[in-house]
């Protein structure tokens, strides 16, 4: 990880302890009257027995986790958990697909109080699609504490939002434009928040939002806790942390390419593009899958894939910007829930889209480059599953899929399909 080039210190207030702040550890051994119970000695020892690997995690939230099919933490988590608990500000090098939502999400369920009714917490994610996926992870973590989450986001109904803030609720994940809008219209308050989450902050940059970030930040209490999370560090990135972070901050650093690609079997097929579709089809028989994640470059080229499946009588749907939020969301659960088979998306659904239980994806058309190709490789594999990652490279893609394979630098299983074979050596699939 870059080294953060320190300016002079510029005057913070002192950040006084909070008791919240404690890992659970320390706050299970404070001596009290009660301490003497034999019934809360009980719970205490009951308590300790709940583990995440070598974290340990209160009942409510150890249930949760085993509910959601955790069985270990992921890098990232193991080495985020616990300065979070203990109140320090973090700055970490992580991508999609480390399990950094439950990294942050952990520690900041724990510490929000469920029956508060102002906003405690604050998640800034750079797209709808990743706000949704940080929210529904939230909810599911809290689920046995009562902690709520809203999501606001751009593209949906602003009255809802606004109507879930006035009911209360402790955690906000939102993306900065809505955020600021509710801000400035006096909707959004954040001068009780005390821990804010930046996630993947360096995609916030790329898509414009830096300023809005800093002036989000600007507008939160001074003494709050502060985690970034961004999968690269380019300069702006490093000057919000030296403007608004502890400079004792922990800094960790997880190189997810290997991890993520590593976990999942890669397959690549060399197939010209007519034969594509074709090859798809094939691959879906020869695998027996009963859902497939297709991606393509352009909005057009995924409209046009979905029309020609659906022409061969295949259940499919697409996923792309084009489409209104209300049209994704709905697609997307439909998706997880079984009821399409094919979902042919842009890259749009390859940051932040958390499906369980995905055996497959497939890159019809190749990625752009190693780092689009590690996403959506990510997509599948999740939470301790297996996954394998098809690409196909077309007869125009091959130096740019050696490439790609040079810097990933995993091991590719080269596949052989029925339809360049010799009649004689077919296996007889379609």
């Amino acid at each position: 990880m870059p080294e953060i080039d320190r300016r002079p210190a510029r005057r913070r207030l002192p950040r006084a302890p909070r008791r919240d702040a404690q890992p659970a550890s320390a706050a299970a051994t404070d001596h009290s009257p009660e301490a003497d119970s034999p019934l809360l000695a009980a719970v205490l020892a009951a308590q300790k027995a709940y583990r995440f690997g070598d974290i340990e995690l209160p009942p409510t939230i150890a249930r949760a986790i085993e509910k959601m099919g955790f069985v270990r933490p992921t890098e990232v988590q193991a080495r985020s958990i616990g300065p979070l608990r203990a109140g320090r500000d973090l700055i970490g090098q992580a991508q999609t697909g480390t399990g950094k939502t439950a990294a942050f999400g952990i520690p900041l369920v724990e510490k929000v109080d469920p029956a508060a009714r102002h906003v405690q917490a604050l998640v800034l994610t750079p797209t709808r699609e990743l706000c949704v996926q940080v929210t529904e992870e939230v909810r599911r973590i809290g689920a046995f504490r009562n902690v709520e989450a809203v999501a606001i986001y751009g593209g949906s109904s602003m009255d809802r939002q606004i109507s879930a803030l006035k009911r209360g609720v402790p955690v906000v994940v939102g993306t900065p434009g809505r955020v600021l809008d509710l801000i400035r219209r006096g909707e959004l308050r954040l001068d009780r928040v005390h821990t804010v989450i930046l996630d993947e902050a360096d995609r916030m940059l790329d898509m414009g939002f830096i300023v809005d970030v800093e002036t989000i930040l600007s507008r939160c209490p001074r003494d709050r806790q502060t985690a970034l999370f961004s999968a690269t560090m380019p300069y702006a990135i490093l000057r919000i942390c030296d403007r608004f972070m502890d400079r004792g901050a922990e800094h960790i650093a997880v190189r997810p390419e290997m991890r993520t690609v590593e976990t999942v079997r890669q397959v690549v097929y060399f197939v010209a593009e007519q034969d594509k579709a074709r090859a798809l089809l094939e691959l879906t028989d020869q695998f027996k899958t009963d859902r497939l994640l297709v991606f393509r470059h352009t909005q057009i080229g995924v409209d046009r894939l979905a029309l020609t499946l659906k022409r061969r009588g295949q259940n499919v749907a697409a996923l792309h910007g084009g489409m209104s939020q209300r049209d994704r969301t709905r697609t997307l659960a439909d998706f997880k829930s079984g009821k399409i088979r094919f979902l042919v998306a842009t890259n749009v659904a390859s940051r932040g889209l958390d499906i369980t239980d995905l055996p497959f994806v497939l890159s019809y058309d190749i990625p752009e480059d190693a780092d689009t190709y590690v996403h959506r490789v990510g997509r599948t594999a999740r939470a301790g599953k297996e996954g394998t990652a098809i690409t196909f490279v077309g007869e125009w893609d091959l130096d740019a899929w050696e490439q790609i394979r040079g810097e990933v630098g995993a091991e590719v299983e080269e596949g052989q399909l029925d339809i360049y074979a010799p009649p004689e050596h077919r296996s007889g699939r379609p």
